[in-house]
């Protein structure tokens, strides 16, 4: 019920003439009060020469108590007490305020008590997911005031509402006939009124057409996965995937991928900012629909795809320490539940990332404290997951390690989250080594940017060489993680790689631009070869520059040339 705010303003005497023998003016300051529906208190000021005589013109308003505020003045304080309004329309009252010749009135009025109530037992059946096929329910309802009911989604329909006092709201669900699982809403308004807050059933319908499993564990998929890239940029970013640049994810655009030679696909989401109940962490079921699309779209075309949950703010991100994991497991969990129920239907083309790159930002406090709330992330990841049922139970998940920091990650995660189900889980870490080259977009007072990359492509004299970082330390740190997963038959995700800055327009002369460009493709092609020999599938970071993300046409030929030429080398040791 909303309270109607109680609103005092000014009014002036009835009686403008004044006894000769009253030193002090008669003067009520209310002229009228308003309560809300379930009564209260409020105050009438006066001041008089003498105490008023007060009579109410109805017994559901009471005088309560009568204060001298100030003596000297004469200034009165009556307390008015309402008792709540059983009606279901305002009722109204006068307070009749005397003292000698003079007189004021103060009008009352309270709110009508307007209710809608629902059964609470035919709420939590209308709310259990409908089957496929659809079917027919109905909501009781409680109200003394008129009411509509109106759906939310095309697929629910409203067959009828019985206008008694204890009615009924019937409706409809049609058959669902995608393969993704889909929510909406009844909604019951007061007609005519805000003083009556709207209530919500939420409603819930199965996949239609879920596919069949293939059977496919851990080390099934990863073998099979030639290469990989992210849709970068897009989906991820906060509100919507246009804030950044980059237009609306397409068809075309993911044939591109596929006629290129990409066969997995990462895409980064982003869920906190598409919450719509803060409450309960409820996702805007237009997002859900958007992602489970473009989901749609790429394994169709037998191609692999990762959603996961990425920066997303920070929520998560950000809090992997013990003082905030009473505040972000609760809303990992129910974020998983539902992005999980909303994707079931999908065989196991489609894997689940928990994380992105968790406390990346404050690596140098990364401890065994925080691997420790870390690991208990991923495991409301994995049981939320595995407790939707149906095509989840079989899903490979992907667990992600500290700061996906692959030094880190051999130090501190010593072990998985723990699953139900045998062989169905992956490692992630992300490969930017060294930063200078891939990332740096400006010297800093630590270290210069580096140009190129891979002594056949350095140039004599130049201090634009990369120092570090060359490819027997590639090669060494992906052994780290072949001795540590793969070797014990976890495969390894490397969810985002790349020489993601191109500084060929700040080169002056052809020979130093080709040499730049020929260092970001030999660098992809080694992360594409020595991965894939140790059992680490790489997935290309690309936020636009690589294709065209309109037509699907590759932008960068000499990359992803340099990519499927490595990917084609390397051969996974399973």
């Amino acid at each position: 019920m909303i309270l109607a705010a109680v609103s005092i303003v000014s009014c002036g005497n009835d009686n403008n003439d004044q006894p000769k023998e009253v030193s002090i003016d008669f003067k009520c300051t209310t002229s009228e009060i308003n309560f809300p529906a379930d009564g209260g208190k409020d105050i009438i000021t006066v001041e008089s020469p003498s105490k008023p005589e007060i009579t109410i013109s109805e017994d559901w308003a009471t005088v309560e108590h009568i204060a001298i505020q100030e003596a000297q003045n004469s200034i009165y304080k009556i307390t008015i007490n309402a008792l709540a309004n059983p009606e279901d329309k305002e009722r109204t009252a006068i307070v009749s305020l005397k003292a000698g010749e003079n007189s004021a009135e103060v009008k009352l009025y309270q709110s009508a008590n307007l209710i809608i109530e629902v059964d609470r037992e035919s709420v939590a059946e209308a709310e259990k997911p409908f089957p496929a096929e659809g079917g027919q329910r109905s909501i009781k309802v409680s109200y003394n005031h008129e009411y509509s009911a109106t759906a939310t989604a095309s697929w629910i329909t409203i067959d009828e509402t019985r206008s008694l006092q204890d009615g009924a709201v019937t409706f409809s669900v049609a058959a669902n006939t995608s393969v993704s699982s889909r929510s909406g809403s009844i909604v019951l308004s007061p007609v005519g009124s805000s003083d009556v807050d709207p209530l919500t059933v939420n409603i819930r319908q199965e996949a239609g057409n879920a596919q069949e499993p293939l059977n496919l564990t851990a080390l099934n998929i990863a073998a099979d996965m030639f290469a990989g890239i992210n849709i970068g940029n897009t989906m991820e970013v906060p509100g919507g995937e246009t804030g950044w640049g980059n237009p609306k994810v397409n068809e075309l655009y993911i044939q591109g991928l596929k006629d290129a030679g990409f066969n997995a696909i990462r895409i980064p989401c982003a869920w906190d900012s598409h919450i719509v109940n803060a409450a309960n962490h409820t996702i805007d079921p237009a997002w859900l629909d958007r992602v489970s699309e473009v989901v749609g779209w790429i394994v169709d075309r037998d191609m692999y795809a990762i959603v996961n949950i990425h920066w997303d703010g920070g929520w998560l991100e950000e809090n992997v320490n013990v003082a905030s994991k009473d505040k972000v497991l609760p809303k990992q969990k129910a974020l998983w539940t539902q992005i999980a129920d909303k994707l079931n239907g999908y065989n196991e083309r489609l894997l689940f990332a928990g994380t992105n790159e968790p406390y990346q930002s404050r690596q140098d406090q990364f401890g065994t404290s925080e691997m420790g709330v870390l690991l208990e992330y991923e495991q409301a990841f994995v049981d939320a997951v595995r407790a939707t049922g149906g095509n989840n139970l079989k899903r490979t998940l992907v667990v992600q390690g500290p700061a996906t920091s692959i030094d880190l990650t051999e130090k501190l995660m010593s072990r998985m989250p723990e699953d139900i189900v045998d062989d169905r889980m992956m490692a992630e870490i992300h490969f930017y080594d060294p930063w200078n080259f891939c990332g740096m977009e400006k010297d800093e007072s630590w270290g210069k940017m580096s140009f190129f990359w891979g002594k056949d492509n350095f140039v004599d004299g130049s201090d634009r060489n990369s120092t570090w970082g060359d490819e027997d330390y590639m090669i060494g740190q992906f052994d780290k993680m072949k001795k540590q997963f793969v070797d014990k038959g976890i495969p390894v995700i490397i969810g985002e790689y790349g020489a993601i800055v191109d500084h060929s327009t700040a080169l002056s002369g052809s020979d130093l631009k080709a040499r730049h460009l020929a260092s970001r493709a030999y660098f992809n092609k080694c992360v594409s070869q020595f991965g894939k020999e140790r059992g680490l599938v790489p997935f290309l970071w690309d936020t636009g520059e690589i294709f065209n993300r309109t037509t699907g046409e590759v932008k960068a030929k000499e990359i992803v040339n340099a990519i499927m030429e490595g990917s084609q080398e390397g051969t996974y040791p399973f």
